[in-house]
């Protein structure tokens, strides 16, 4: 039964939510589903809780929420497995699933977390399934945020859909290379503007500050790499800084916190707001 309404949830994926991609494949409603609720959210999309063993994932400046009303027959189980595979046939990678040996009879919040990368796109999207209310469909749109007008106007732009090694500067390339050549082409646009890539982390204690100020700037350096050696921007208008955990933008004492903070940004060097 589940496997049918994974088809059904498919084949009828013509209506796409995320306003201004229509050329991403976003599954329609779950049938019988209703919209009840529609907002913009200001803050990035939480896509992975942190492990012992990953750092969290969280994308975007902004996302939008859509909250549906759900039929109280569709169970977490199913309605896991229907999402996993719907998105997965529609092109999406899963990069976070609740797993299906997990879910206990009772019912609990479950969440299924994908981008999409296909045709020069960078999509994120969760779902989320909550006990006995609503569902609702997260999208982060990357490629939709002005970041030229960011860096205009405030000097900087928040860098949050790059994703690393835990505890390392290596980059995850095939999760963060949409991001990266978007990146590129700000910066080239700049015809005399010279930026800095800063590294940022969060704070895990006295004893590991100096550590996490390595790392920062070791991020920053990497990430200015690409930039110059496979995104084509001249080497003369990249620097690359470390400023550890000096400048958090968020509380330390939670997972999603920790995960702001721990961030890259870009800045202009002819201003500084």
């Amino acid at each position: 039964m589940s496997r049918l309404l994974t088809l059904t949830f498919v084949l009828a994926a013509a209506v796409v939510l995320a306003q201004g991609a229509p050329d991403v494949p976003l599954p329609a409603p779950l049938p019988g589903a209703r919209l009840i609720d529609t907002k913009p959210i200001d803050q990035p999309l939480e896509l992975k809780q942190a492990t012992a063993e990953d750092e969290a994932v969280i994308a975007g400046q902004q996302y939008v929420q859509y909250t549906y009303e759900r039929p109280n027959t569709v169970m977490p189980i199913v309605f896991v497995h229907t999402i996993r595979d719907a998105l997965f046939i529609a092109g999406w990678k899963l990069i976070e699933v609740t797993k299906l040996e997990e879910i206990p009879f009772q019912p609990e919040t479950v969440n299924v977390a994908a981008h999409y990368r296909e045709n020069g796109r960078n999509v994120f999207t969760r779902y989320t399934q909550e006990p006995g209310g609503p569902y609702q469909v997260n999208v982060a749109d990357i490629d939709a945020e002005d970041w030229a007008t960011q860096l205009e106007n405030d000097c900087r732009v928040r860098v949050h859909s790059l994703q690393f090694a835990h505890d390392r500067a290596e980059l995850k390339l095939l999760e963060s290379e949409p991001t990266l050549r978007k990146l590129a082409a700000l910066i080239k646009q700049q015809t005399t503007t010279r930026v800095q890539v800063q590294g940022h982390v969060d704070n895990v204690g006295e004893a590991a500050a100096a550590e996490r100020e390595a790392l920062s700037a070791a991020r920053a350096k990497a990430v200015a790499g690409w930039l110059t050696v496979q995104g084509g921007v001249p080497a003369s208008k990249v620097t690359a800084a470390g400023l550890g955990r000096s400048r958090p933008i968020a509380d330390n004492d939670s997972d999603l916190g920790r995960a702001l903070n721990r961030r890259i940004e870009v800045a202009r060097q002819d201003c500084a707001r």
